[in-house]
């Protein structure tokens, strides 16, 4: 009786303030969404660490310093980026950014260690799982020559009638 009478009193303030709770619906969550300038620049960041002209360079240059402040770029993105995703409940794409974080603290172990071998494993794992996310969750628009993001896996959406 007064879980009723606490629901309708929150209801009913909730009404004499328009902000009635809504539940999302199924269409909402599948709806495609503009990034956010602050997560453009983080995928941005983390292309520019993991093309060819960084992290392998600066491993095979064997610059452990420049590694370790890779690593470290790397994780603060993916602990951002995991962050993006849990507010959007996208297990999938949460899970692929731990891994990215733990990618990015066995790198920093290793160019630590100088380990040249367990650099390079752990080098290795960002392109696919970067790849895993942009193929379940982004869809580039050629009209605009931009990305949306998709919070559900686009794998999963049924197809349009």
């Amino acid at each position: 009786m007064r879980r009723r009478l606490a629901w309708l009193l929150a209801s009913a303030v909730a009404i004499a303030l328009n902000v009635m709770p809504t539940e999302t619906t199924a269409q909402e969550r599948m709806a495609p969404e503009r990034p956010t300038q602050e997560h453009i620049d983080i995928m941005k960041s983390n292309a520019a660490i993991v093309a060819p002209t960084s992290l392998a360079a600066h491993s095979t240059d064997k610059n452990y310093d420049a590694l370790i402040k890779d690593a470290a770029t790397l994780k603060a993105n993916f602990e951002k980026i995991e962050a993006f995703w849990a507010r959007k409940k996208a297990d999938d794409a949460i899970a692929l950014a731990k891994a990215g974080a733990k990618a990015a603290s066995d790198l920093e172990t290793a160019a630590k260690a100088k380990d040249d071998t367990k650099i390079l494993v752990a080098s290795r794992a960002f392109g696919s799982l970067c790849e895993g996310c942009h193929q379940t969750h982004r869809v580039f628009i050629p009209s605009e020559s931009r990305y949306e993001i998709y919070p559900e896996n686009l794998h999963k959406i049924p197809p349009a009638r």
